[in-house]
Formats: structure tokens, C-alpha cells, sequence
């Protein structure tokens, strides 16, 4: 048999698998940016997989789409510019996105704190980048287009930036700002995503036809890829070594990749997304953007959807006691939350909502109906659970209570807790900030168990409804409710309640998954296995088909400053009307006066008041405007009036024109809110505005200036972005200064044990001198003997066989010990030099000295070494190891009790090296401790029998003496030590 495993691996050695030679097209140089590609490489899982993957670094004359359109390249990495290149026709699949967010930003001087400044600066290397796009689009929101700015050509440095030359670089957030960092350069950062254009980066693509016709293996290499990003996720130093070894062709330090790698890890958002993953929702998102920049026309949401590779489609295997039962059931009662919509519910009869998606997906999997259980509440649902009227819940949250009664699958779907509010109040993110407040939640809701678990102090009191609970915060009768973001969402649409936001976000979530009866284990696995069977892209079509959520988050400025705008606003309309009757009183003389009078004063607040106050009529034409939105837009009344359409100067967006627009018609509540115009110079502010409506239908704006607010905002995050990386710092400076502590003891250690060691070498060479001295004497005299007892039996003519065996073993015996005490003379002699041995002699002269040892216990000894072969080095140094070595076999021999001992000696011949190999069948080292035993002191045995130095000293001998390697390895049924000796003088 083990003939016959031989035989097979040789053949898979000389007739390995034949690997698909694949090439992948990098969107730039080789750095830290690929490691997941480098490691599904370099651990096998491509190959596993089939693939023998070439990657192929970015060249500046490169199309990326066009490498792989052309066959030059079989897969390809690429930023969100392949969006338009699809939708613009070209035959192109998306197989995973990596970065959530792009790494391109552009760093500006202290000064620059906005796009808006950046009008007629310098700009270096941004119309160069092959995903400028990115940046433009953060450009248009600000008006800024490629002509109003000076266009500097890239530089391969971050020079011209420093020395100031320029005003703004495009860079990455994960080279350049370690190398603005090291160089203490100061800056403020223009991130895209910061300013609302947030897109991927690192998207993995193929040609449509590749993923049409050879689906497997795309998928294969998609899964190989996404194995290879967990791997270098969870070992980032290895892949920063793997890099500087085989792939660092821009000549990163380790320190560089090692900064990348933690931002690499910012930009996929592991803890919110999985690795690979690509959002429908965000695809379509990044394409309004491409649209509003008036770069690719608007495309439909269902085209967009065959962009990404259906990869997920999964069989359904069950077993056959799982068909059995399904065949013995016939049918499944499930039970549902009538009232949670969109999540879960009931509408005519029907089984409605997400939950009910899933169901059908899954009924039609296991080929039996899924029959609907009517109930009014979800406490009737429960009660029916318990009491097996129902087999299943469509939806519900695991929890200690009902685990009593109930078996869960894995969530399927998972959704925030939020908190709706009466709009207005600040958004609240730390579920502690509400526990003095009345909060309504749905009774018998899994969430009520554990909140109360978790905050047994918090005021939580139960309602019949989420619809019950929102009238209620509209009553005020409780500050909010609680529930998940989708059903809230859903529930202020549906009702109209205009008044009612989601004003929080907490921690905890809700993780729904189906539960079924637990008397009937094997209904659980069912649904288990046909949950998993449901692909990505289905599940993604069933959440965007109900999920429709919007945040209404109002930040909470200055109360006070708000009631004295509303003050003003006040006085503002008093003077409106003022004007209004000036033509009406002018018939009545006195009260004309008084009129006058009174129209200066009004006039004077009117224009001297610090907020914007203005009017349009209904064909848009201005008819109010105040010295404060002169000042701060630039525009006079005089110049606006002429205008047919002046709110086009201030928004010359035309989506966000409409907006402003329709905002005019929203007058159920006067609430300020946000909004960003541009002055006359073309600046973009941040302003906030509320549209008072009069009895006449004319509307008058109020608003103010936050921009400066915003802009201090920015710069706080900033900063605290700054500490936090500082700290970070702090901590793997006080984490290095620990390590050389630690390596700087085990070297004096070391150095220690050593000059203990030579010391003792050289008291035990004196030792042995002594002894060979009070040896020698007693020696000669038992030789003598001998011979005169040889001579005077033969004079006495006495001839015995039996007698003369006896003097020659005496004799052979005190010659033995003789040469033994010149052997270990020369062992310890600190004076001696290298000399040319015979290796094979040398062993022999070992087992010697061993010989009594190896004879009692019966140890066979096999030595496959070439006779011939030399080496100049230390022969006794040598047998110093051997004796080590052969040693600690023996005893492990002894202390086993191995019925067949055997000791193995074979040498390997090499160009530069002879490599000896001394192994035994005495079942090995324990593996928890075969990477400690050349540590000094380190022993298995007992004081009495060693000290632990034996294998220290010989990896002493064989490292600094022979400048050789000594290892170790269990190998079948025993250990192999192998000494790598180098040959000639080193």
C-alpha cells in the first residue's frame, strides 16, 4: 500500500493538474492596493481554482476597458468610470466591488477650504488621472468646470505641492498623505464623498461574453479573489512582506505599505458590507451622478441590474430523510406579523411584504405550498406558534423567551433600530441619551425583551401598533417610538405624517430570520438550506422592490437664535404690508404722515437686519429683496428685477432649481431648511431657509448664512481625524519600543549563556586533561600485565583457546579507552583549527563512543553515506552534535519503550552544501514544543538527567562554528534533525 501511494504522488508530480493561464489587468502599479489578488496567488486558492493568473501593472497609455476587450487581458480592476463605459455600449460585466468609496481626493493648501476656492487656482495631475471623473463631479456641484481652473501636469511627486507651486493635488489617500505626513507638510483635504459624490473603486470586471459562456469559471475566479482579500485582510504584515519580495516595483518601504494597508481597510467597510459585494442601490446612485454632470443619459434601474454577474444562483440539495419529511408534511402553516409593514403583513387575506417574497422564493423551492395562518395581531401569532398551529414565523428575532418553544434559521434580513420623533429634535445616536424619556414600542416585539434585558432603567411602554405608536408621538403622549427603520419609514409615507421624522440610530439592530416549531428539527434545516439556496441578486430585487427609506435628520442650531429670526420675521411681514397699503392711504393725509413715519422705521429693520429676507411672485420675478442678500450675494434688486427667471442666477442646476421651486408650494409647516446657492462671484454657500406664506398666497424666504458653521464642521472632523491618527501613532511607537525591549533581553540572554557554556567547555577540557593523566598509568599497567601473562603461558607451553580470547579482549579494551580519552582531549581543546575529514569516519567515531549505549538497547543504526566524501571543518565539533543528537534518541528510545528501534544516517550532496540527516522511528515531538527545543534551558526531561543546553549548544556549533543551519521536523513515525554544512573555509 505505501508502494502504491508512492506511485500515485509521483504521478501527480510528473503529471500535475493543467492550469488556465488568466491574465489580470491591475488599474496601477503593484502596491498594497492588490493584496488580495497577491495572496489567492500566492496561497494557492487560484490554483485551486484552475488558474495560473499573470497580473499585469497599469501603464499610463492604457485603456483598461479596451486591455480587456481586446482578449490582451481576461479580467479587469477599474474605478466607477465602467459604469458610463457600459451604459455607453460597451460589452462589459461587473463581477465585485472592493473599495466602497474611492481613495482619490485632492489636497489643497490651508488656505483652500472649499471646491468653490479652488476657481482659476492650479490644479496638478487631475485631468491626467484616469478616474478624474470622481473629482469633477465634487467640481460641477460647485460650478467649477475644467476651464476654470489651471491644469498643472502630473508629476510623479508631491514637490511642486510642498514648494507651493500649486495650489491643489489629485492624490490617494492611501500613498501620498504618508508622504505629506512624513514631510509635516500641512494641508486640508477635498473628499468627494465628504461633499455627497460618493463612488466605488476597485471594481473587478470581465467581457459579457466571458461571463455568459464560461460562467463557472468566472465565478471560480471571483470566489478566489474574494478568499484572497479575506486572507490579506486578516495578515496584512505577511502580504506587505509577500509585496517587498516579489511585487514592489515602486520601491515601497514597509512602513508605506503597512500605512496603505490600514486605509486600504478604511475604504472597504468590512463591518458594513462584505467583502465583494456591490449595492444596486449605490450602482444607480453613482449613476444619477454621472447623469446630473450631464456625462451619460438617465438609465433604467432593471438595465442597470444585468451590469452585475448573476453568480449566486444555487442549487437546492436536501437529504433524503429532508424529502421525506417534506413529502410526509405536505404542506407548511406558517404565521405572520399581520401590522409591520413593509417588513411582514396581511392585506386582503394575502400574505404581503418582504417576508412574503421570501416565502414564495422558498416554496417554490421545496415544491410544497406554504399555507397562510389569518390572525389579527402578532400576539395572536405567537400564541398559535406555541400551541403548533402554525409550524413556522415568516419573520422573527431570536430571543432567550423563544428558543423555549421555537427553532431559528440564520437572519435573511437585518435592519437598524431608529427612533421616530415629532420633527425638529436633534438626531440622537446613544440609545442612553432617551432613558428619562416615555418611548412607546410594539408589545410582544422581540426588541421589548431585549432592551429591557440590556436597560432595565429605560421607560419603555408597550402600544398595540406601530401606527398606534406614531399617533401617540404626535399626541406628545410619548417622546418617541421605537422600532426598525423600514416599517417606521414606511408607516409616515403611508399615513402622511408630516410631523413625524427618524430622529435616531442605535447600535442594536434587528436580526430577522424564520422560525419554526422545535419538535420538528428537520423543518429548521429545510428552511436553513433553502434560505442559503436564494441568490444575492433575487434578495437585492426583494429589498429594493419594498425598501424605500428616507432620514429626515434636522440638526438642532441655536434655539434662541431661532426665535429671534421668527421675531424678525415677524416685523419683516408688518413692513411687507405696510408697503402693500401705501397706495390705498394716500387719500387720508394725516394717517399718510404717520404711514411714512412709520414705513422709514420698518424700512430701516427691513434692511439693516442680519438675515435674508426676500419674495417671489408667482411667474418667478423678484418683488422683495433685503441689503443683507445684496451684501452677501452681490446681486441689487435693481439688477434682478430685470430678470424674468432670477432664481436661476442663485441655482443654476436645474434639478436643484426645481426643488427650490417645489419647496415653495410646501407650506404645511414652516421649517428652515438646507440649501446651497451661489453668489454673484459664482461661491457656493451653505444657507438655511423657511417660506412664511401669507393670507394672500404671496410667500416671503427668511434665511441666514451657515456657511462659516459648515466650514468650522469640516475642520473639526478634520482635527479630530488628526488626533485619532496621533494616537494610533502613539501606540505603535510604544508597541516597537516593547518588542526591541523584549529582543534586546533575549540576546543578552543568549550571549550570557554562551560565555557560561565556552567557560564550562573549557573547566571540562581541564577536567578530562586530569583524568586522562590518572588513566593512562593504571592503563600501561593492565597492558603490561597483560603481555607478561601472553609471555609466560607460552614459556609454560599452556595452550588455551578460551584464555587467549580473554587477554586479547583486555587488551583491545584498555586500547579502546585510551583512544576514547584522546578523543574527548581533542574535543574540548579551545585551540583547534579546521581540518579536512572524512564525513563517513567521522560517524562511525561517533557511534563508537555510543556503542555500549546503542548495544543495550538494541538500537540498529543504518548509515547510507558516501565513503569518500570530506569536508573541512571541526570533526570533534561535529561529533560534539552527533553525540547531542544520537543521545536524545536513545533516551527517547529508553523512555517509549519502541519495540524496533531504529537510527537512520543519510548525507545529501550539494554545490555548495553536504546535508546530514539523522532520524529515528521513536514516534517524534510533541509539536506544541518543536519550535522551542534550541531555546537555552529548555528540557522535557528531568534535572537530574539534563539541563536543556545540548540542542542550544549544537545549534551554536552548527550556526557560528560550521556558519551552517540546523532544523527539525516530525517525519513519519520519529524526528529529523538535518545539519546544512557548508563546504570549504567560511
Amino acid at each position: 500500500m505505501k508502494y502504491l501511494f508512492l506511485l500515485l504522488f509521483l504521478f501527480s508530480f510528473l503529471y500535475p493538474q493543467k492550469l488556465e493561464k488568466v491574465k489580470l489587468q491591475l488599474q496601477w502599479k503593484h502596491q498594497f492596493e492588490f493584496p488580495g489578488f497577491y495572496a489567492a496567488k500566492e496561497k494557492g486558492f487560484y490554483k485551486k481554482a484552475g488558474f495560473d493568473v499573470e497580473f499585469i501593472e497599469f501603464d499610463e497609455n492604457m485603456n483598461i476597458v479596451e486591455e480587456v476587450l481586446s482578449g490582451n487581458a481576461d479580467f479587469g480592476l477599474s474605478f466607477s468610470s465602467i459604469i458610463i463605459d457600459y451604459i455607453q455600449g460597451d460589452p462589459i460585466i461587473m463581477l465585485a466591488n472592493f473599495f466602497k468609496q474611492s481613495p482619490l481626493v485632492l489636497a489643497t493648501q490651508k488656505n483652500i477650504k472649499l471646491p468653490s476656492d479652488l476657481k482659476n487656482k492650479k490644479i496638478m495631475g487631475l485631468l491626467d488621472s484616469s478616474h478624474k471623473r470622481t473629482v469633477l463631479t465634487m467640481l460641477n456641484k460647485f460650478d467649477i468646470n475644467i476651464n476654470d481652473f489651471i491644469h498643472y501636469p502630473r508629476e510623479f511627486s508631491v514637490n511642486a505641492f510642498v514648494d507651493k507651486k500649486v495650489d491643489a493635488i489629485s492624490i490617494f489617500t492611501t500613498n501620498e498623505i504618508y508622504e505629506l505626513n512624513k514631510l509635516g507638510v500641512k494641508y486640508n483635504i477635498l473628499d468627494p464623498a465628504v461633499f455627497g459624490s460618493k463612488f466605488y473603486d476597485l471594481n473587478l470586471f470581465t467581457k459579457k461574453d466571458n461571463a455568459e459562456y464560461n460562467r463557472k469559471k468566472v465565478k471560480a475566479f471571483k470566489d478566489a479573489s474574494i478568499k484572497g482579500w479575506k486572507y490579506a485582510l486578516e495578515n496584512k504584515e505577511e502580504l506587505v512582506d509577500i509585496i517587498l519580495q516579489k511585487y514592489n516595483t515602486q520601491n515601497k518601504t514597509k512602513e508605506a505599505l503597512l500605512f496603505e494597508s490600514k486605509q486600504i481597510e478604511d475604504l472597504m467597510l468590512t463591518k458594513v458590507y462584505s467583502i465583494g459585494s456591490i449595492d444596486l442601490n449605490q450602482l444607480n446612485f453613482i449613476a444619477d451622478t454621472f447623469t446630473q454632470s450631464q456625462l451619460i443619459e438617465k438609465l433604467p434601474k432593471k438595465r442597470l441590474e444585468k451590469f452585475i454577474f448573476e453568480d449566486n444562483i444555487q442549487a437546492l440539495y436536501l437529504t433524503d430523510k429532508q424529502k421525506e419529511y417534506l413529502n410526509y408534511k405536505k404542506k407548511i402553516k406558517m404565521c405572520v406579523d399581520p401590522n409591520w409593514m413593509p417588513l411582514d403583513g396581511i392585506k386582503e387575506g394575502k400574505h404581503m411584504g418582504i417576508a412574503a417574497d421570501f416565502m414564495k422564493n422558498i416554496s417554490n423551492k421545496i415544491k410544497i405550498p406554504i399555507k397562510l395562518v389569518i390572525t389579527d395581531s402578532w400576539k395572536e401569532s405567537l400564541i398559535k406558534v406555541k400551541k403548533r398551529d402554525c409550524d413556522i414565523l415568516a419573520l422573527s428575532q431570536k430571543t432567550p423567551s423563544r428558543t423555549k418553544y421555537l427553532n431559528f434559521t440564520s437572519p435573511y434580513l437585518k435592519t437598524p433600530l431608529v427612533l421616530a420623533t415629532k420633527k425638529g429634535k436633534s438626531f440622537i445616536n446613544d440609545i442612553k441619551k432617551i432613558n428619562n424619556k416615555k418611548i412607546a414600542i410594539v408589545g410582544n416585539y422581540s426588541m421589548y425583551e431585549i432592551l429591557k434585558n440590556k436597560y432595565p432603567d429605560m421607560n419603555l411602554i408597550q402600544v398595540q401598533s406601530v401606527e398606534e405608536g406614531l399617533k401617540k408621538v404626535q399626541q406628545e403622549k410619548f417622546f418617541g417610538l421605537l422600532d426598525n427603520s423600514i416599517v417606521i419609514n414606511n408607516e409616515i409615507q403611508k399615513y402622511h405624517l408630516k410631523d413625524i421624522a427618524i430622529t435616531g440610530q442605535f447600535q442594536e439592530s434587528f436580526n430577522l430570520s424564520i422560525a419554526s416549531r422545535n419538535d420538528e428539527i428537520l423543518l429548521n434545516e429545510i428552511l436553513e438550506k433553502t434560505l442559503n439556496s436564494i441568490d444575492s441578486i433575487t434578495r437585492e430585487k426583494i429589498f429594493y422592490k419594498w425598501n424605500n427609506l428616507e432620514y429626515d435628520i434636522t440638526i438642532d442650531y441655536n434655539l434662541i437664535a431661532q426665535i429671534l429670526f421668527i421675531s424678525i420675521v415677524i416685523l419683516a411681514l408688518i413692513l411687507y404690508w405696510n408697503l402693500k397699503l401705501k397706495e390705498e392711504i394716500k387719500k387720508r393725509k394725516k394717517i399718510e404722515r404717520d404711514l411714512k413715519e412709520s414705513e422709514q422705521k420698518f424700512k430701516l429693520l427691513f434692511n439693516k437686519v442680519p438675515i435674508f429676507l426676500n419674495s417671489f411672485d408667482s411667474d418667478g420675478k423678484i418683488t422683495l429683496w433685503n441689503e443683507e442678500c445684496s451684501k452677501v450675494f452681490g446681486w441689487q434688486f435693481d439688477e434682478l428685477k430685470n430678470y424674468s427667471n432670477p432664481l436661476e442666477l442663485f441655482y443654476p442646476d436645474k434639478v436643484l432649481l426645481n426643488r427650490v421651486k417645489n419647496s415653495f408650494k410646501d407650506l404645511d409647516s414652516i421649517l428652515f431648511k438646507e440649501w446651497t446657492p451661489q453668489t454673484k462671484e459664482g461661491k457656493k454657500l451653505v444657507t438655511k431657509w423657511a417660506n412664511i406664506p401669507l393670507h394672500n398666497g404671496e410667500v416671503i424666504n427668511v434665511g441666514y448664512d451657515i456657511t462659516q458653521q459648515r466650514e468650522y464642521e469640516i475642520e473639526l472632523r478634520k482635527k479630530n481625524s488628526e488626533l485619532k491618527k496621533a494616537h494610533n501613532r502613539y501606540k505603535e511607537l510604544n508597541s516597537e519600543l516593547e518588542d526591541k525591549i523584549k529582543a534586546e533581553i533575549q540576546e543578552n540572554t543568549k550571549h550570557q549563556v554562551t560565555i557560561m557554556e565556552q567557560s564550562k567547555l573549557a573547566q571540562m577540557g581541564e577536567m578530562i586533561e586530569n583524568i586522562a593523566h590518572q588513566w593512562r598509568q593504571p592503563l600501561a599497567e593492565i597492558n603490561s600485565t597483560v603481555l607478561l601473562l601472553d609471555a609466560t603461558l607460552s614459556n609454560k607451553k599452556v595452550l588455551d583457546s578460551e584464555i587467549e580470547e580473554k587477554l586479547l579482549e583486555i587488551e583491545n579494551l584498555t586500547k579502546y579507552m585510551s583512544n576514547t580519552i584522546n578523543d574527548f582531549k581533542n574535543f574540548f581543546d579551545p585551540n583547534k583549527e579546521r581540518e579536512e575529514f572524512n564525513i563517513y569516519e567521522n560517524i562511525q567515531k561517533t557511534l563508537k563512543i555510543l556503542n555500549r549505549r546503542l548495544s543495550y538497547y538494541k538500537i540498529e543504526v543504518e548509515i547510507k553515506v558516501d565513503r569518500n566524501i570530506s569536508l573541512n571543518a571541526y570533526p570533534d565539533e561535529l561529533n560534539q552534535v552527533l553525540l547531542v543528537l544520537l543521545n536524545n534518541s536513545i533516551d527517547a528510545f529508553s523512555e517509549k519503550k519502541v519495540p524496533l528501534p531504529l537510527i537512520e544516517i543519510f548525507l545529501r550532496d550539494t554545490k555548495k552544501a553536504l546535508i546530514l540527516y539523522i532520524k529515528d522511528n521513536a514516534y517524534g515531538i510533541n509539536n506544541k514544543i518543536i519550535d522551542k527545543i534550541f531555546e537555552p534551558y529548555f528540557t522535557t526531561k528531568h534535572k537530574s538527567q539534563g539541563t536543556g543546553l545540548g540542542l542550544y549548544i549544537s545549534k551554536m556549533i552548527i550556526e557560528k562554528g560550521f556558519n551552517g543551519r540546523i532544523s527539525v521536523k516530525n517525519e513519519d513515525e520519529g524526528v529529523c534533525f538535518i545539519l546544512e554544512l557548508p563546504k570549504g573555509e567560511s
